[in-house]
């Protein structure tokens, strides 16, 4: 490795999350490549996460932070990717396992690939002990390289990206950075990665799979508690990531004019659901409210907004189920894109 040799953050985020703290944190130490620094932030654990990550600090590549009160992954990424230095960053589960070789083939594809703002892959599953879960259905099979207008057409219809297995360029995140609300509690990584798809760049798709993912009791995909946040956010996440999107980027934009109302009708038709159901929750009508509207917007009632878009949910659900016919993954998003990887 050169003295040239570009910087990687690598940020975790923890929330009592410490039996498997230290399998993440030595698979860190053994990367093939080195110039690294670790950012570490402790989101107010109730376990004994301080104590488990205290050794690594001999390793001067290790910075660890630390919030007294449990604030949530959105702000404590958020933190981290502000405090990171390097080039490119990575941002794998506290309960993950790297491949040694991980940081340095993920390199090596962005460094050839200069119009790419990131590579992501598949992962191995794991459970609590560390045994290999064997997944059930088809992988996608994703082209190598998504040129930006179809990276950002794909993604709105369905969020491909596993953020344990990326390797983002930190120049293209400093852009949408500002457009990522600390506060957004709906499938924030969704988010995150349709701003980094509006400014254009391609994405990466590397097919051997460079780390292991956790899976179980605690994690966060299996919290019951959570299941209100995971339904709205196949709605919420692509009406608002694009609507902040189109701030900055004419993409994001053209996109924003076609399909604005299209989403924003699915959204209606998901909150009407949930208000049968007992679960709906304002804030999340107005935050759907002021990105369809803007900031002005958002103040109206759910029977009124229904009323007025009752031909558009008509529509938008009509051509939401033909397009469903015609693809064999079932997407989250906005099926009417209908991109070929999905059939």
């Amino acid at each position: 490795m050169s003295a040239n040799s570009p910087l990687v953050s690598v940020l975790v985020p923890t929330y009592n999350a410490a039996p498997f703290l230290p399998e993440l944190c030595e698979s860190i130490q053994t990367q093939t490549y080195r110039n690294l620094e670790v950012l570490i932030l402790n989101d107010g654990s109730s376990d004994n996460t301080l104590a488990v990550v205290e050794p690594y600090r001999k390793d001067a590549r290790f910075r660890i932070f630390s919030w007294n009160q449990n604030r949530g992954v959105n702000p404590a990424t958020s933190t981290l990717l502000n405090l990171a230095k390097g080039e490119y960053w990575c941002i794998p589960n506290a309960d993950d396992v790297l491949y040694p070789g991980f940081v340095a083939q993920r390199l090596n594809l962005l460094e050839a690939h200069l119009e790419a703002a990131m590579v992501h892959g598949p992962g191995e599953t794991i459970d609590e002990s560390g045994r290999r879960i064997n997944d059930e259905g088809q992988p996608l099979k994703l082209p190598c390289q998504t040129e930006g207008t179809r990276a950002l057409a794909m993604l709105l219809q369905h969020n491909v990206i596993s953020t344990s297995s990326v390797l983002v360029r930190t120049s293209v995140t400093r852009l949408v950075l500002p457009f990522f609300l600390c506060n957004w509690k709906y499938a924030e990584d969704w988010y995150l990665w349709l701003l980094h798809a509006a400014t254009g760049f391609d994405l990466l798709w590397d097919v051997q799979p460079l780390h292991k993912y956790r899976l179980h009791a605690a994690s966060l995909s299996n919290i019951s508690t959570n299941a209100y946040f995971r339904r709205a956010a196949t709605r919420l996440a692509p009406l608002c990531a694009l609507s902040a999107a189109a701030q900055f980027s004419q993409l994001a934009a053209d996109y924003w004019s076609r399909w604005r109302t299209t989403l924003y009708c699915l959204w209606l038709l998901r909150a009407l659901r949930l208000r049968f159901e007992g679960l709906l929750r304002e804030p999340s009508l107005r935050l759907a409210g002021h990105a369809y509207y803007g900031a002005s917007g958002g103040g109206a009632s759910l029977p009124t907004e229904l009323c007025k878009h009752s031909l558009g949910i008509l529509l938008a659900t009509l051509k939401e189920r033909q397009a469903l016919k015609r693809q064999s993954f079932k997407v989250s998003g906005l099926a009417q894109i209908d991109d070929p990887v999905f059939r």
